[in-house]
């Protein structure tokens, strides 16, 4: 079972079927409203998206410390396809599925080993398989150390189905059940992972859960009928969820993982000071009887342009206990298993300032870290959404090609030991903004129509010194921990971790491609350098077309 500390997801629910505009002011409106919907009969509908994105990247180097596969270069696929069958648009069945996610192109893998290519001989392909990057051991090399892990092929689904629920409008409100959007937009946590809206990048599949959620205007009951506001985009809701987060045995009770929601969202399209304001409070928690488990999260969201000028922040506070993570953990330091007490932070903040040439933006992000590994101190590293993009190459490349590493030793050296389950795996970040605080201003141009040029300086500290968990754990020789912790790179553990430079060009034809070209330039700081004092200077290029219907 993963850990509940460590799986941020926690948040509210859609109120809606139908994606709607970004108004948050860190995403870029795209796209800028809701599909139409297509009437099929009397009483029937249907809505409908289809997305498909090609990407290239080449980052040189991503390894910064090592000697052996330094570079990385993919070529990759993704098709996304949604659809929404109504009735009288009040009961919906709703569906998004991603065909050929992360495939990379062309015939690949070695004979013998999964995944094997379609050919026998690379000169003879003929036609591609299914293959996809990802970390894995090099040859025969140590299973429990980081270095013997590089970005090698694996199998992958062609077809996952990322969203499958039905909604029905009552006459007190929306019940929603299947597997749904954890939240809507972007969110620190959570991310829904729809649309196109990272100002850099791109997002994947988002964030899901298995849930029952029921959401309504209660304030609405106590106006006369004829003055009810009975619309999904004006007024304040009133939102409940069950998850079921884990099942691991059908037969046993104690080792399922549950969540409930309560949440409260306000919307105003227009206001007195300006327009488009929102306000999210909401209370998550998520317990198991297996490991102990009980975690709370509590959080807020406030944003509202006001003329030219749009600004937003938004928090989330997770506390709370849980005893898996010692109960793994203790195999490694015979320490005896423990409750640990759960205290994480993150926020963030923007500033923007629009006018039809160009745009200004400031954002500052925070997320709490963890520099102490040991099972007696609080689990307190709070960790951003994978597909809520903070730059192009530090956290979503750099960083998680160093913690992959980490993880995947410590998820072998768990194995061997017979640990009862694997929270190491959580070391990885996926490309998520962890343990940091970053200021990025960036600035955007619009010379002429559908063409973007977009700009950016990210500079990120570390507020708990940036330590390898497991290296450091092996590596104690006492009680005291604090002069036996290393960095990812093997290195004294460090705070900056560095200066990125990013750039984004974008063209549009037609409403239904886009054509974009990004760059970023990494200067790496303490937190990323090895035991020398060396990381090397890293540069990353990316084109990506984009197809939407």
């Amino acid at each position: 079972m993963r850990t509940a500390a460590m799986i941020l997801g926690l948040s509210l629910g859609l109120l809606s079927a139908r994606p709607a505009a970004a108004v948050e002011p860190w995403s870029d409106p795209d796209p800028a409203g809701p599909p139409q919907r297509l009437s099929l009969g009397a009483s029937t509908g249907f809505r409908g998206g289809a997305e498909y994105r090609a990407n290239a990247v080449a980052v040189r180097p991503l390894d910064l410390n090592g000697t052996r596969d330094r570079n990385f270069s993919t070529l990759e696929h993704r098709l996304r396809l949604d659809a929404g069958l109504d009735y009288d648009d009040k009961v919906r069945l709703v569906t998004s599925w991603d065909v050929l996610d992360g495939v990379l192109w062309g015939d690949n893998g070695t004979l013998g080993v999964a995944p094997e290519p379609s050919s026998g001989a690379t000169v003879s392909t003929t036609n591609p398989n299914i293959a996809a990057a990802c970390i894995q051991r090099r040859g025969n090399d140590p299973a429990t150390e980081p270095s013997s892990y590089h970005f090698g092929l694996c199998e992958t689904d062609p077809v996952f189905v990322r969203r499958l629920y039905g909604d029905i409008i009552t006459p007190v409100g929306l019940i929603r059940i299947g597997r749904q959007a954890f939240t809507e937009g972007a969110s620190i946590a959570v991310n829904d992972g729809d649309g196109r809206r990272n100002r850099f990048g791109f997002a994947r599949r988002g964030n899901s859960a298995d849930r029952i959620l029921f959401a309504t205007k209660p304030l609405e009951a106590f106006k006369p009928k004829e003055l009810r506001d009975k619309s999904e985009t004006k007024g304040t809701f009133l939102i409940l969820a069950y998850d079921r987060l884990v099942t691991d045995d059908p037969q046993r009770f104690k080792d399922d993982l549950h969540g409930f929601v309560t949440a409260i969202r306000w919307l105003q399209p227009e206001h007195a000071l300006g327009s488009d304001a929102e306000v999210r409070l909401f209370h998550a928690y998520r317990w198991s009887r297996a490991n102990e488990t009980g975690i709370h999260a509590v959080g807020m969201r406030a944003m509202s342009k006001f003329g030219d000028i749009h600004a937003g922040v938004e928090s989330t506070v997770i506390a709370g206990s849980t005893r898996e993570v010692g109960e793994a953990f203790r195999v490694i330091t015979n320490d005896p298993a423990v409750d640990q007490r759960v205290t994480q932070f993150g926020a963030r903040g923007v500033v923007r300032y629009d006018k039809s040439f160009y745009s200004l933006y400031l954002e500052a992000d925070y997320a709490s870290g963890d520099s102490d590994p040991q099972t007696r101190t609080p689990l307190t590293q709070f960790r951003f959404s994978e597909d809520t993009n903070v730059g192009l190459l530090l956290f979503k490349h750099a960083l998680a090609y160093q913690t992959g590493r980490a993880a995947a030793a410590g998820v072998e050296l768990l194995k061997n030991l017979n640990a009862p389950s694997y929270p190491l795996e959580a070391i990885a970040t996926r490309g998520s903004f962890a343990n940091a605080f970053a200021i990025f201003p960036q600035v955007d141009l619009h010379p002429v129509e559908n063409l973007l040029l977009r700009g950016g300086v990210l500079m990120a500290w570390a507020p708990a010194k940036v330590v390898d968990p497991i290296a450091s754990l092996q590596k104690r020789d006492g009680v005291a921990i604090e002069d036996d912790l290393v960095n990812f790179a093997g290195g004294p553990p460090g705070r900056y971790y560095g200066t990125e430079l990013d750039l984004r060009v974008q063209y549009r034809m037609f409403e239904h491609f886009a054509a974009d070209l990004e760059g970023a330039v990494l200067f790496p700081g303490s937190a990323l350098q090895d035991v020398n004092g060396d990381a090397a200077r890293s540069f990353l290029v990316q084109g990506r077309g984009t197809f939407y219907f």
